[in-house]
């Protein structure tokens, strides 16, 4: 049985991006688009059995019409070819309030077999549903996807309960339930867990660092991958890893895999690799271990940046480009970072370095460090001062919150975004 497993698609995100004239559409979200049917089209060539999503379909949980068409587009081949979709809801693809549907609801109710999970469910012989059905058999499949804490919340014997409380609740839950569905799993059939979830020990990209949800459930390795689990496929954490690895290749458990997201969202994923994995599970096989499984890169855009120290340098231009010129920048999203005597700030030819970094998608930002005195005059906010520009000239001053600069940019954009959509 060939599953493709994928993750954290994240429809949406359009920082560092550009007008694309021929379309309108930002040139980052043409970048997800792209890797998204890449993606698809690997799915369909390989013949696989199931297309299994686990989560985060767009960047946030109110998506365009224009995501929401760009995602249904992507998907229709699968669909289209007769491969059955399963989708766990993901953190951001739920709305924070109660009873509202989550973004990728729609799905379940269109055309094609397309099956959405929003709260945990066993399929299996003698369950409601029965199995996953394949063309090349049934599959049994434990579905764990984000917890909603205002959903638990709602009943009467759950309020008032503090934040900890719940992350106790949901993990208990989750790792009872994962048990007694492995436990009540027929051993001839195979057994995915797909989950939405952090495992403890997980590896975050950079961009995730900042970002992790306070209080959010955390499951080990081990309770997910009972005896008689084939895979588990995990989303929400954005770098490859199996978190069961040592255990698996002992024969001793089955892979605990984070798929990894498709695309890169900020500079702090520059050196991780994007992409899915392509699982085998031979059903003939010993339950446990009887899965192989291959991550494959996406055509990500790379995001490239050039940090350079000139001071002193008797030429801080020609020092400058030097470091500019080893490093591969023809159509990435780059950023430059150089340090600079004061004496020598104005001596830098901002003309020769916008001219050597010509062949870049994007030129995400240009950032000069000097002494204090230059920071303090580069840090001045006029009224024809961009928003992005005013954000990442605070950030300068503040070196605390340098690790973060992406995100607060981003956060500010969308902001920016929300009010002119409200106006």
């Amino acid at each position: 049985m060939k599953i493709l497993h994928c993750a954290d698609i994240h429809l949406g995100y359009e920082t560092h991006g550009r007008l694309d004239p021929a379309t309108g559409l930002s040139t980052r979200l043409l970048d997800f688009r792209r890797s998204f049917d890449f993606m698809v089209e690997r799915a369909v060539a390989e013949e696989v059995d199931l297309f299994l999503f686990a989560g985060d379909a767009y960047r946030t949980a109110d998506p365009t019409p224009t995501q929401q068409k760009q995602f249904a587009e992507a998907l229709r081949p699968v669909v289209d070819a007769g491969i059955p979709v399963v989708m766990v809801v993901g953190n951001h693809d739920h709305p924070v309030s109660f009873g509202k549907a989550s973004s990728v609801d729609i799905f379940g109710v269109l055309g094609g077999d397309v099956e959405v999970f929003a709260v945990p469910t066993f399929r299996a012989e003698g369950h409601p549903g029965g199995a996953v059905q394949t063309k090349a058999g049934p599959l049994q499949l434990v579905a764990l996807p984000w917890p909603i804490r205002s959903k638990i919340l709602s009943r009467d014997e759950h309020r008032g309960k503090t934040p900890l409380e719940i992350r106790d609740l949901v993990e208990g839950l989750y790792a009872d339930f994962v048990a007694t569905c492995a436990a009540e799993a027929d051993p001839a059939v195979p057994l995915v867990v797909c989950a939405h979830l952090t495992v403890k020990g997980a590896d975050p990209s950079g961009s995730e660092r900042a970002s992790l949800i306070a209080h959010e459930p955390i499951l080990t390795a081990a309770q997910l991958a009972r005896p008689n689990v084939d895979y588990v496929a995990l989303g929400h954490i954005h770098r490859f890893q199996d978190r069961n690895r040592e255990a698996f290749e002992r024969g001793e458990g089955p892979p605990v895999v984070y798929s990894s997201s498709i695309e890169r969202v900020s500079f702090k994923e520059a050196d991780d690799e994007k992409g899915f994995v392509l699982v085998d599970i031979d059903a003939g096989g010993v339950a446990g271990q009887r899965t192989a499984y291959e991550f494959v890169p996406t055509p990500a855009r790379r995001f490239v940046s050039v940090d350079a120290d000139v001071r002193g340098a008797d030429d801080p231009t020609a020092a400058l480009l030097a470091q500019v010129g080893r490093h591969d920048i023809a159509g990435a999203v780059v950023r430059v970072r150089y340090q600079v005597d004061e004496d020598q700030a104005g001596a830098v030819d901002a003309g020769a370095l916008r001219a050597a970094l010509a062949d870049a998608d994007v030129v995400a930002a240009i950032e000069r460090d000097v002494d204090p005195a230059e920071r303090r005059q580069r840090t001045v906010v006029r009224r024809d001062t961009s928003l992005k520009d005013a954000v990442e000239r605070y950030v300068d001053q503040h070196e605390a919150l340098g690790t973060i600069k992406d995100d607060l940019v981003a956060a500010a954009l969308e902001i920016e975004r929300e009010v002119d959509e409200a106006a």
